[in-house]
Order: structure tokens, then C-alpha cells, then sequence
């Protein structure tokens, strides 16, 4: 912060010796405010979109990574049972954990709910 703020300074005075017979001080800061401004604005930004890029958070496009890891997905397993886990660990969790069996809660035909170790 203390270097962008003598880099910002010394914009002022160049622009202020070279234009300051021209301009008055209150449209200077007019002029200098917002490309000041732009400047940040641009470098925050490329600090900023290529983590975006690599983390997948721009519409509508994919980094590398991501279409390494489509090619992967296999979409034959409409058929059978997946297990969604939090974590995508490159395998999917094909069988039901130990502690969720018969912990399924089901809509009955007439109305209401039960778990599905009650039936």
C-alpha cells in the first residue's frame, strides 16, 4: 500500500507539472481520481481472474482441470445405485453406509411419512 501510494503521488505531481498551467486543482483530481482508479482497478483484477479461472468460478468457462476431469464422468450409471458424498474423491460410493441403512424416509401412499425401518 505505501509503494502504490508514492506511485500514485508521483502521477499527481507529473501530471500537475505538466498540466497544471492548463487545468485547475479541482478538475485535476477529476481527471486523476478515476485513472488512478482504473489503475487499481486492473491490477486487483489480475490478481483476481486467474484464481477464478483455475477455481472454475467464471460462466461458462472451464479450466484445464475441469475438462481433464469431465473427460472422466461416466454416464452409465443411471442404472445403478450412487451414493453422493461430499467429497469427490474420483470413484463414486457405490454401496449405502452401515449407519444410513434403513434410515430412508418415505412418503406413503394415503399421506404422511415414515422411516423405512418402520415398515
Amino acid at each position: 500500500l505505501f509503494a502504490l501510494s508514492n506511485f500514485t503521488h508521483f502521477i499527481c505531481y507529473c501530471l500537475l507539472f505538466l498540466c497544471g498551467p492548463i487545468m485547475s486543482s479541482v478538475n485535476m483530481a477529476n481527471v486523476i481520481v478515476p485513472a488512478v482508479g482504473g489503475l487499481v482497478g486492473l491490477w486487483a483484477a489480475s490478481k483476481v481472474v486467474p484464481v477464478m479461472y483455475h477455481w472454475d468460478l467464471i460462466p461458462g468457462v472451464g479450466s484445464p482441470a475441469y475438462w481433464e476431469r469431465a473427460k472422466k464422468i461416466r454416464y452409465d450409471y443411471y442404472s445403478e445405485g450412487i451414493v453422493y458424498s461430499p467429497y469427490d474423491t474420483g470413484d463414486p460410493i457405490k454401496e449405502l453406509p452401515a449407519e444410513s441403512v434403513g434410515k430412508m424416509y418415505l412418503r406413503q401412499k394415503g399421506g404422511g411419512w415414515k422411516l423405512q425401518s418402520e415398515m
